[in-house]
């Protein structure tokens, strides 16, 4: 899969989320799992948002509790212990971003307080909660699969991990419709969450 790319500052990442089923090594990402497995895993695992009959549709564009639909406009979603695979998620010359390479990204734009509209597709978001998208990082509201297994937010929220750890949980950056913030904290390690890459430093 050839996925589209943007320079930002002097950072060049990924234009779409992740969603591949394989680790960087050829091994498969464990997938399909049901709510009760996800909830107890502590193994790498990848899902598509609707997969499970627990599902919040939001989307003005698309069902986004139609697997199909959501994998083509979403990507995948992953927990944590699959970004921190040393097999890797993203491909080679690439890698999930740091708390630090996120807070680079935001910081170039604006800081967290207005880098939200600028980092928000301009469709998609529910509520006409639609962003100018002019870095070209295409956030799209991909939702998330929550610590019971159901999926959430598809249609009103994206968030992305990083590969920092903050105590017990990971950093991520969240969007939400209309807002014009980057929400940063701290999110359980078995959240499903979107995965962006950037590319490794020359």
């Amino acid at each position: 899969y050839d996925y589209e790319t943007v320079q930002i500052g002097e950072q060049c990442w990924f234009a779409e989320n992740l969603r591949s089923e394989d680790y960087e090594n050829g091994d498969a990402i464990p997938s399909g799992l049901s709510g009760s497995e996800w909830t107890t895993t502590s193994s790498g695992a990848g899902a598509v948002y609707g997969e499970s009959e627990v599902c919040e549709h939001l989307s003005p564009d698309i069902d986004a509790c139609d697997p199909l639909q959501s994998l083509d406009e979403y990507g995948r979603l992953y927990n944590w212990y699959a970004v921190e695979d040393a097999r890797s998620l993203c491909p080679s010359g690439w890698h999930v971003p740091s708390n630090g390479e996120w807070t680079t990204l935001t910081d170039f734009l604006g800081g967290e307080g207005v880098a939200g509209g600028q980092m928000r597709t301009t469709y998609g978001w529910n509520n006409g909660g639609h962003g100018t998208n002019s870095s070209g990082f295409s956030g799209l509201p991909g939702g998330n699969r929550v610590t019971n297994g159901g999926f959430g937010s598809g249609g009103s929220g994206g968030g992305w991990w990083s590969s920092s750890l903050n105590e017990a949980e990971a950093w991520y950056r969240g969007l939400g419709s209309g807002a014009g913030n980057v929400s940063s904290y701290g999110v359980n390690l078995q959240y499903g969450l979107s995965v962006r890459c950037v590319r490794d430093a020359e």
